[in-house]
């Protein structure tokens, strides 16, 4: 009888180590979180993420590669004043993971309710952010 438990045990841990190894889980609101939190700082925008949610997503595939699209809703809160200058960015950047279509002037303090979309693509070493790190 100690020995059944024991190999059921086994199997248990087994399952759930190759599970959490083969990355085979979409990404969710924490990876979603912190991938926009790292693009938000490496563009330079001074804001703290608040709130963040995931709101859909859908895996698409391509005969090259396998890939995601998170949707999320997010609330972005300005610790000093912020000019989100959009007119000139001509590649994605803090005005599309800010859901912004247009230039914006934030005050100190201020909340902004944001949409938008973040890619993930599948690798060996799990899902790939847009911050280039795999999760």
């Amino acid at each position: 009888m100690k020995f059944r438990g024991l190999g059921l045990a086994l199997i248990g841990a087994a399952a759930l180590a190759l599970a959490a190894c083969s990355g085979g889980r979409e990404p969710n609101d924490a990876v979603g979180a912190k991938v926009l939190r790292n693009l938000l700082s490496k563009q330079g925008v001074n804001g703290k993420l608040i709130s963040f949610k995931k709101i859909d997503g859908r895996a698409l595939k391509t005969p090259n590669a396998e890939a995601y699209e998170f949707l999320y809703e997010a609330e972005v809160q300005f610790p000093e004043a912020y000019e989100a200058d959009c007119a000139n960015e001509r590649a994605r950047g803090r005005c599309a993971y800010l859901g912004l279509a247009r230039s914006q002037s934030f005050q100190k303090g201020e909340v902004l309710k944001a949409e938008g979309t973040l890619h993930f693509v599948r690798s060996d070493k799990g899902w790939v952010g847009e911050d280039q790190n795999a999760y």
